[in-house]
């Protein structure tokens, strides 16, 4: 048996595109399974609810008898331990190669420029003339477009993202208006959290330029929810930062319906290298960043530039 896996702090591209994967593999008669790597924040949660699809098991380490497959990631600081012992099969992802895991054999690796990795898959199924897909695998692959475009909001978004998500938008029959948000709303929703939640909820570490950083994202259409926590949020991200020995540790707060950031820092590293990354200033802790909302595009580029 395969088994299939995301990245750690699993979102919602991450939580389904096992699934999905899984459902695409055992068309091609493989014995595949569908796990998660942590705990699912609410959208993610939402989704497998309003889908009724059954919330996949959760994976803490792989050993050396196992054989993976990986979605959504290609990153080693990203993954499970162990991943470095079992035998990788393949790739399906959509972001920038990171270098560092390794294979004793070719594999099948399949990374492409788009905003999520559903609509790599939707043109993985597509090639081999799958089109029976199930209403409700079209309603988590739709889902994650929504959520890893900001309903096509974010910079991200290729013309490709949106042709993939009306499609399955028929297929599901939903009303994409409607389901971002409610996705939206779910994670939204911090009622119940720890600062310590709400900070690794979508978060992930980098090495950049010999800089170990966490670069944690919050996306909601109620910013001022999370704002009036900043003082136990630094408190937390202070503490998270000792713990894990890390050298920076920024936390975006991204508002959903105004397209922009609100970025929180714990220390004087972060708070100079962010004014040069973002060319802007601190305003009672926080540094508001019109136009920035994605991670992959804006966020980590920017700092990884200025570090350079």
């Amino acid at each position: 048996m395969y088994k299939i896996i995301g990245h750690l702090s699993p979102d919602t591209d991450s939580t389904c595109a096992p699934i999905v994967y899984a459902w695409y593999l055992r068309h091609k008669d493989m014995d595949v399974k569908p796990f998660i790597t942590g705990d699912l924040n609410r959208e993610a949660a939402y989704v497998l609810e309003h889908f009724g699809v059954a919330k996949p098991e959760l994976l803490e380490s792989l050993s050396k008898e196992d054989k993976y497959f990986l979605v959504d990631t290609n990153n080693p600081e990203e993954l499970v331990s162990g991943y470095d012992k079992a035998e990788l099969m393949g790739i399906v992802d959509h972001h920038k190669l990171v270098g560092g895991l390794n294979t004793e054999s070719p594999i099948h690796i399949t990374i492409r420029p788009v905003a999520c990795t559903m609509t790599v898959i939707w043109e993985l199924m597509e090639r081999d003339g799958i089109t029976d897909i199930p209403q409700d695998v079209a309603g988590l692959m739709l889902a994650a477009i929504l959520s890893d475009t900001l309903k096509f909001t974010s910079p991200t978004t290729t013309n490709i993202d949106k042709e993939i998500a009306e499609k399955l938008a028929d297929i599901a029959r939903e009303d994409m208006d409607k389901l971002a948000e409610e996705m939206f709303a779910a994670k939204s929703n911090l009622e119940g959290m720890s600062a310590k939640d709400i900070l690794l909820s979508d978060s992930k570490k980098f090495d950049l330029n010999d800089k170990k950083l966490r670069v944690s994202v919050l996306e909601t259409t109620k910013p001022e929810n999370s704002l009036s926590l900043k003082e136990g949020l630094l408190d937390a991200m202070q503490e998270i930062k000792e713990e894990e020995k890390l050298d920076g540790f920024f936390f975006f707060i991204v508002d959903i319906l105004n397209t922009e950031s609100h970025l929180i820092v714990p220390g004087e590293f972060e708070v100079e290298l962010a004014q040069k990354a973002f060319e802007g200033r601190f305003a009672d802790k926080a540094m508001r960043l019109p136009g920035v909302v994605s991670r992959k595009k804006q966020m980590i580029p920017n700092i990884q530039k200025t570090l350079s």
